[in-house]
């Protein structure tokens, strides 16, 4: 063997060192290889997680074109409901208020149910301290119907007296139908149980003197008298006003902050 070695020296260490080149060289190519996939995963794993990162920057940025898109929404809505809220209760207690000079009823219940579907649509949209300030506003809205639907007729029939007033062939007759209408009033206020005759006079007397009045009607004069039993219309109305008032601005007012309004 070992002579063999010997003869064979060179062609052996030639034949060794292509191995060895030969193994560095697949060594090399194996290392290099091993590198490449190594790489390429490294590669597919940030693209990968580059294209969930992207999906998800997709995702929120749908979601709050999706959020700022309904809450665009319910601001239109919201605004439509409270300008259609304080233009019918307006338009309702201006209605209300022309029964004091007009009987026309059928444009208070036309004004109302407008006012009534105007106040549902804010409970629908507006939150709880805005919806509770819109029943509030509604209440003393009818408040005030009440009032006129109650005391509008003799008011009228006042204001039909006081058109009359300035004529002097009607003057003595008119004073004089207010004057007992007052002294009516004031027995009423003043009256017992036990001396009721001194009313039942005074009603005697104001019930054939406003019947001389011309153009009023025995209707009318029958709700002259029944008004003087009820405390007079001035006092009651400004009450019910200054209520309604209070509560209009207190709507507007959670309607300016609810809408982002600047005060």
């Amino acid at each position: 063997m070992m002579e063999f070695l010997g003869e064979h020296s060179t062609l052996l260490l030639a034949v060794f060192t292509v191995l060895v080149a030969f193994g560095g060289t697949w060594l090399g190519a194996k290392v290099q290889a091993g590198a490449g996939v190594a790489q390429a995963k490294a590669s597919k794993e940030a693209a990968e997680t580059a294209a969930a990162a992207t999906l998800q920057a997709v995702r929120e940025q749908a979601d709050r074109a999706a959020e700022a898109t309904r809450h665009a929404a319910l601001h239109s809505q919201q605004t439509a409901a409270v300008s259609n809220l304080l233009r019918a209760v307006r338009e309702f207690t201006r209605a209300v208020d022309r029964l004091y000079t007009d009987p026309d009823t059928a444009a208070v219940e036309i004004a109302h149910n407008d006012f009534v579907h105007a106040q549902g649509a804010v409970e629908l949209v507006a939150p709880a301290g805005l919806s509770a300030a819109s029943v509030r506003l509604v209440s003393t809205a009818e408040n005030l119907a009440d009032l006129a639907h109650d005391r509008a007729a003799a008011e009228r029939a006042r204001k039909h007296m006081a058109s009359l007033d300035h004529a002097w062939e009607h003057h003595d007759i008119v004073r004089r139908a207010r004057l007992a209408l007052e002294n009516y009033r004031a027995e009423l206020e003043t009256q017992s149980e036990s001396a009721p005759a001194s009313a039942n006079e005074a009603l005697v007397n104001v019930a054939s003197t406003i019947t001389g009045v011309p153009g009023l009607t025995p209707e009318q004069g029958t709700e002259l008298i029944r008004d003087c039993r009820v405390p007079e219309l001035g006092p009651e109305l400004g009450k019910r006003q200054r209520e309604h008032d209070e509560a209009l601005s207190e709507f507007i007012h959670l309607a300016r902050i609810l809408l982002g309004v600047p005060s």
